[in-house]
């Protein structure tokens, strides 16, 4: 899989809390199509990534690019200068984030989640974004749903939801920030079957924070390994699941993988 140009681009990408440095100086390239799942240890800067490809943090440092447009400063009359916000959101809606937590709207009807930012954001009509969430809803095995209300789903459920929600503005890439980590065990397999579907079917780019080995060995294209903000190894599943190079990426999954 390659390209003249990848869809994201990470320079030098930095990100402190005061005196933790959770990523640090970041590089990393994402080809158009490719499913690169981030694996490591908690506190090692996998959802900080995501976040600020999301613009949900501002990096102290570096630069991302999508799909070959910087996203944190623009040039103008001849000189880098800080994005505005306007240019922050043009480029974000180029990205969909599923997050941990389903963040739907408890008032509106599981259609009307899917519609509403279609609508406000790129001023679709009623009607096409009906259609497209119905063709969502399907897709995530929820056809029979559109009409019911947050309170009557599972977990499993609304977190599908959340994935056709995030689809419905059409993104050039998808951000999966450990979805199933805060379903009862028992709910994760539909998820899983939902971005599987998504992964083998499909030439969406994506981009999976995830604790499920076995899934990710199964889908990703690359598998990145973070520890203490940084890719400490990189490589295909088969490289990192079955002979990983570097001690510490050994530590990390015979811990994982023997629980």
């Amino acid at each position: 899989m390659t390209s003249a140009q990848p869809i994201v681009r990470v320079r030098e990408l930095t990100k402190r809390y005061g005196d933790l440095t959770v990523l640090r100086g970041l590089d990393i390239d994402i080809q158009a199509g490719e499913k690169v799942a981030i694996i490591g240890p908690s506190g090692s800067g996998k959802s900080t990534l995501l976040r600020m490809l999301m613009t949900l943090e501002e990096p102290d440092g570096g630069e991302i690019w999508i799909d070959g447009t910087p996203m944190w400063s623009y040039e103008q009359n001849g000189a880098r200068v800080a994005a505005s916000e306007t240019h922050l959101r043009q480029v974000r809606e180029k990205l969909g984030m599923v997050f941990q937590h389903f963040n739907l709207f408890p008032h509106m009807t599981v259609q009307q989640n899917i519609t509403l930012a279609p609508q406000l954001v790129r001023g679709e009509n009623g009607g096409a974004a009906t259609e497209t969430a119905k063709r969502l809803l399907d897709m995530v095995g929820l056809a029979d749903k559109a009409n019911a209300y947050p309170a009557k789903l599972s977990g499993g459920q609304k977190q599908r939801v959340a994935i056709a929600r995030a689809m419905a503005m059409s993104p050039q890439v998808m951000l999966f920030d450990e979805v199933t980590s805060a379903l009862d065990p028992e709910l994760v397999h539909e998820v899983l079957m939902v971005l599987r579907k998504l992964a083998l079917e499909t030439d969406m780019t994506m981009l999976l924070v995830t604790h499920e080995m076995a899934f990710a060995r199964e889908i990703a294209d690359r598998v990145l390994f973070f520890d203490q903000g940084r890719i400490l190894e990189s490589g295909s599943p088969d490289e990192i699941f079955t002979s990983p190079r570097e001690a510490r990426t050994q530590q990390f999954l015979h811990t994982v993988l023997d629980r």
